[in-house]
This record gives structure tokens, C-alpha cells and sequence, in this order.
């Protein structure tokens, strides 16, 4: 009977572990999809291994050297599978319930560890630094765990430590160093630093090898449109938008770079298009301006409550923190 239900378990996990992937590879988000496959891979070695041998004791995936019971390690994968199922769909909080019923059973398995406090940064910022707790526990297990290390310096660089952002992403490319997320994101680090020409580099080279990689293209517009090189940022927006029609980042750059070379008819066009997609874009940008404020790069602040005033002219918060940017920009130094 307990061969039985443990054939049962297994099935459920294969159920949730098959949707999991499908929305994985609908969000691109390949670190989770190999989570996943390796999930099921030893999935399939313990069921083979019991049909032969029912009384052989299993080690939980993903924990520590400790080993735990059968109805433990199923239980563990069901949970974290399901809490990655609900994190796909945008159900952050409900996933962390589930990520935190696992880890009442395996407090220390290190994917959902990281899980949990990806879930964390997805949402709030507010949680940004008890999310970082959580990387540092899965790293203390797992000191070159990829997803960990790279999920920290993300982390760090929301909260606008973008120096320390780099050195762990510096980490992730030691490890991987054609890792496409941690080049770009590197590059995003540098960005938000005013250093738009380092910032080119790294777009550059997450893009020699993933040339079609759409994030990549937009970050590499934005960049280039921070330099006011606008003919060409729009040439990078309109690569991503072949690939990604709804891309609102590249949207919003490319109704951006037309204003500022003089077609502003068909920037409100763009602008339009961007805010009939989401139109929680404008608080976003204005949120994303009065951050850059509190770092201190007013140059690039201006530009967001650029964004979101040609998108609402009348937006009262993008109105004030330009006028804060302009201010602080025009004192003397």
C-alpha cells in the first residue's frame, strides 16, 4: 500500500510539474524550466528504483545531507511545485504559502529557499532585503548555487546597491560565464550608475550570444537613447518588438526616442499603444524616477518623468519629481 501511494504522489507531481513547465517556457524564465527537468528526472529514478526495490530509503531532493521519508520528499516536491505553478501565474503571495509549507519540512532544501525569496522580491520592494535572508541561507548550503546568486545581486540592485549588484553577477559569470540574464543585468547595473557606455558593452555581449534575447535589445535602446543616440535606440526597440510586439518597455523607448527627434504625432501613437497594454506604466515610470532621485542620477530621472508625462501630460507625481530632478540637477556643484 504505501508503493502504491507513493506511485499516486508521484503522478500528482508529474501533473504539476508538466503545467509548471509549460508557463515556465510561456515567461521564458529558463533557471525555473531547469529546476523542472531535473525535478523530474529524479523523479523518474526514484519510481524506477521502487518498482523494483520498494524498501529502499530516498534522500530529499534539494536538501541537506539528512535523509527524510518517502511520503517527506514527495510531499516537499508537491509543495514547491505548486507554490512555482502559482508564482508563474502572478499569485506571489499564495505561493510563498506554499514555498513555506515545504520548508516546515525541509528547512533547508535549496531550491526553495531560493523560491521563497524570489516570491519576496516579486512582491514588494518592501521585501526586498528579508528576501536576501533567504539567498544567503540557500548560498550558506549551496556557495555557487547559480539561481541564488544571481536572485541576490537582483535584489541588492532593487534596492539600489547596483555596485554590490555587480559583483554578484560577476559571480554568476565566473560560474557561467555566458549566462545571458547576469550580462544583461550587469549591464542594467551600470545603466542605473550613468555609465551608459559600459552599460553598452554588456548588452553587447548577452546579445553576441542570444542576438534575439528582447530584454537585451530594449535595455540596449535605452541605453543608447540615454546617450541621445535616438536613430539608433529606435533600430534596437524595433528588434525587440519584432520579437515581442507587446514589449511596453520598448514601446515607451521607442515613443520616446520619436518625441525627442521631433515626431511627437507619432510618439503619442506608441505612448497610446504602451498605456492600452498596461496602464499601470505611468506610476511605474514615475515610481522608477523618484528612485533614480534618491540615488542620485537626476540625468536619468528626468527621463522616466519624461516617459510618463508624454504619456499623461498632467501626471501631478511625474510633474513634482521632475521638477525635484531639474532642481537638484541645476545646483551648483
Amino acid at each position: 500500500m504505501a508503493f502504491l501511494r507513493l506511485i499516486a504522489k508521484s503522478l500528482e507531481v508529474l501533473k504539476y510539474s508538466l503545467y509548471v513547465m509549460h508557463t515556465i517556457l510561456k515567461n521564458r524564465n529558463y533557471n525555473l524550466l531547469r529546476s523542472t527537468l531535473l525535478s523530474l528526472f529524479v523523479l523518474w529514478v526514484v519510481v524506477s528504483v521502487l518498482s523494483s526495490y520498494p524498501s529502499v530509503t530516498i534522500i530529499a531532493l534539494g536538501a541537506s545531507s539528512s535523509s527524510t521519508t518517502d511520503a517527506g520528499l514527495n510531499q516537499v516536491t508537491i509543495l514547491n511545485n505548486m507554490g512555482l505553478s502559482l508564482y508563474n501565474s502572478g499569485r506571489f503571495n499564495e505561493s510563498i504559502a506554499y514555498f513555506d509549507k515545504a520548508l516546515a519540512i525541509d528547512p533547508n532544501n535549496v531550491a526553495t529557499l531560493d523560491n521563497k525569496g524570489l516570491a519576496l522580491l516579486s512582491v514588494s520592494i518592501n521585501n526586498y532585503t528579508h528576501a536576501i535572508t533567504y539567498f544567503d541561507k540557500a548560498l550558506s548550503i549551496d556557495p555557487r548555487n547559480i539561481a541564488a546568486i544571481f536572485h541576490k545581486g537582483n535584489a541588492l540592485a532593487g534596492l539600489g546597491n547596483y555596485t554590490q549588484a555587480i559583483t554578484y553577477y560577476d559571480r554568476v559569470l565566473t560560474i557561467d560565464p555566458k549566462n545571458v540574464a547576469a550580462l544583461d543585468n550587469r549591464g542594467v547595473a551600470f545603466y542605473h550608475l550613468g555609465n551608459y557606455t559600459n552599460a553598452i558593452t554588456y548588452y553587447d555581449k548577452a546579445l553576441a550570444i542570444d542576438p534575439k534575447n528582447a530584454v537585451a535589445l530594449t535595455d540596449k535602446g535605452n541605453a543608447l537613447s540615454a546617450l541621445g543616440n535616438y536613430t539608433v535606440a529606435i533600430a534596437y526597440y524595433d528588434k525587440a518588438l519584432s520579437i515581442d510586439p507587446k514589449n511596453v518597455l520598448a514601446i515607451i523607448g521607442k515613443g520616446y526616442a520619436l518625441d525627442n527627434l521631433g515626431n511627437h504625432t507619432k510618439a503619442v501613437m506608441y505612448y497610446d499603444e504602451a498605456l492600452a497594454i498596461d496602464p499601470r506604466y505611468i506610476a511605474d515610470l514615475t515610481d522608477k524616477g523618484n528612485f533614480l532621485i534618491g540615488l542620485g542620477n537626476y540625468h536619468l530621472a528626468t527621463m522616466y518623468f519624461d516617459k510618463a508625462l508624454a504619456i499623461n501630460p498632467k501626471n501631478i507625481a511625474a510633474l513634482t519629481g521632475k521638477e525635484q530632478a531639474l532642481a537638484a540637477l541645476n545646483q551648483p556643484k
